[in-house]
């Protein structure tokens, strides 16, 4: 059987900036396929990482090793990049592949 929609972005929620680029490395590094937005709202950083159901273990287990895993909560996400500043609307691919050139470099 399969589902008929995607399933829900995956919320995550990191107080520094330090902890997210890890994260969004990390992510970049296992998934460089990953689609997902970032906003800053209240001085805290918000990621929503489209996952498919057989990635969501790994995403989860690397970006809830560096923040708190708000689980999905497209609706809260939404809430805080309108309320608050929305930085990209594809943060781990831009990060990811900034961090891992200057990396390599």
């Amino acid at each position: 059987m399969r589902i008929k929609t995607p399933a829900q972005p995956l919320v995550f929620r990191y107080q520094g900036a330090t902890a997210l680029l890890t994260a969004v490395a990390e992510l970049y590094g296992s998934c460089p396929q990953l689609r997902s937005r970032l906003c800053l709202y209240a001085g805290w950083y918000y990621l929503a990482v489209k996952a498919g159901l057989r990635e969501r273990p790994a995403v989860r287990s690397v970006a809830g090793e560096y923040g708190e895993d708000l689980g999905a909560s497209p609706v809260l996400y939404a809430y805080y990049a309108e309320h608050g500043r929305e930085l990209s609307g594809n943060a781990v691919q831009e990060l990811g592949a900034a961090l891992g050139r200057r990396k390599s470099g």
